[in-house]
């Protein structure tokens, strides 16, 4: 990350024009005007490319707007000016010289968070693992959005022990409402083994989103784990068949929704049994597996 001299560092803006654009750029995006807020926001960081905050907001409206590699620039820029503000204060700390009146910068671990979430959805799995971790120590305390995030991000490299610590940590914070992440738990907990605890959550899953295409795959393959071969072929082949298509590729589990090998196994069980009791879907579902 580039070294940046801290005294040039803002963490309150001191050009007024750049300060009116910003409050400006704020108001656009609460009203959902987020195109024009993240013009304003790019303006912002020509007027004063070392504020913190202009590069974090245009990053976050870069997200929306579909642009991701943009978008993990500007965090890295905003991360590499909070953490040369905090060396800055630390430093000065030390000298005694109680940091020259500075301020520092607390957002380390949101913006950590941020970028590594980013980088979940990018094909990035272990730079995403290292962001989330260091978001986590920098929290300080149970977060349910650090929480699972670092979850997925363990899963995605495999640690599925410490994925499902993690996942449980999170539901327990959310445990009255459940939400999509909770199909992820599911499904570790179906790769260590623990079928029942997995089926426990999936089940409330299914309860709170019945219609998804996954959540009702994942649901098969829960019933197929249970011995419930033919209710299993049942949920499946509820599907509508361009669903089923995809969930018989095996790139598409592993590439797309990246489902972790237990529970691809044991889809693709449910799906041959599904092809070869269905006769005129077979040749469909064997052409997609193929």
């Amino acid at each position: 990350e580039d070294v940046i001299p801290p005294s040039i560092i803002e963490l309150v803006l001191s050009n007024a024009d750049a300060r009116k654009l910003y409050d400006e750029g704020r108001a656009l995006e609460l009203q959902g005007n987020v195109a024009a807020a993240n013009r304003i926001y790019a303006k912002v960081t020509n007027l004063s490319p070392n504020y913190v905050y202009g590069w974090s907001s245009l990053a976050n409206t870069q997200i929306v707007l579909g642009n991701l590699d943009t978008a993990e620039r500007s965090y890295s820029k905003a991360i590499s000016l909070c953490k040369a503000s905090i060396s800055a204060s630390e430093q000065a700390s030390e000298s005694g010289a109680a940091g020259f009146g500075r301020a520092k910068c607390n957002d380390l671990y949101l913006l950590l968070l941020n970028r590594g979430s980013l980088r979940l959805n990018t094909g990035q799995p272990k730079e995403a693992l290292k962001d989330l971790s260091q978001a986590s120590v920098l929290r300080g305390r149970p977060d349910a959005l650090v929480a699972q995030n670092l979850a997925r991000a363990k899963e995605l490299n495999g640690l599925y022990a410490q994925a499902d610590r993690d996942y449980t940590l999170a539901i327990s914070m959310t445990s009255n409402e459940v939400s999509p992440f909770w199909l992820r738990s599911a499904l570790v907990k179906l790769q260590l083994g623990d079928v029942k605890g997995g089926m426990d959550v999936m089940k409330r899953v299914e309860n709170k989103f019945p219609n998804v295409p996954e959540v009702r795959a994942a649901y098969a393959t829960f019933l197929a784990a249970t011995d419930k071969l033919p209710e299993a072929q049942d949920k499946f082949l509820s599907l509508p068949s361009g669903q089923q298509e995809k969930y018989v590729d095996a790139n598409y589990l592993k590439n797309t929704v990246s489902w972790p090998p237990a529970a691809a196994k044991q889809l693709e069980q449910v799906t041959s049994s599904a092809a070869k009791n269905q006769p005129a879907q077979a040749s469909a579902l064997a052409e997609s597996s193929s």
